[in-house]
């Protein structure tokens, strides 16, 4: 078992990634993340939010998240990549808006 040294909280992996504390919004959980990758997250809120001006935004599972009755989409940074996890069927809206980011 690992304790990670600054929220006391317990894991099976020597330094797992995790939040230490509680993440309340999108601003915040993007300005946590490293520097290196936080114009690539922008860059997915801001094209979340115009395919669906309409959702709330909310943290949910630790990620930013839409939602509009239910969970549409989620996203999130991870070491080597962004993660885009739809909330049901409705990521489809994607599509007609993504671009590609490098």
């Amino acid at each position: 078992m690992w304790k990670c040294p600054k929220c006391g909280r317990s894991f099976s992996r020597e330094g797992q990634g995790h939040y230490c504390g509680k993440i309340e919004t999108i601003d915040q959980y993007i300005e946590e993340q490293d520097e290196s990758v936080r114009a690539y997250l922008n860059e997915v809120r801001k094209i979340i939010r115009s395919a669906i001006p309409e959702a709330q935004e909310k943290i949910s599972w630790s990620m930013p998240t839409y939602w509009k009755g239910q969970n549409l989409i989620h996203f999130a940074a991870s070491k080597k990549h962004l993660g885009l996890y739809p909330g049901g069927e409705q990521p489809r809206f994607l599509l007609r808006n993504w671009r590609i980011m490098m």
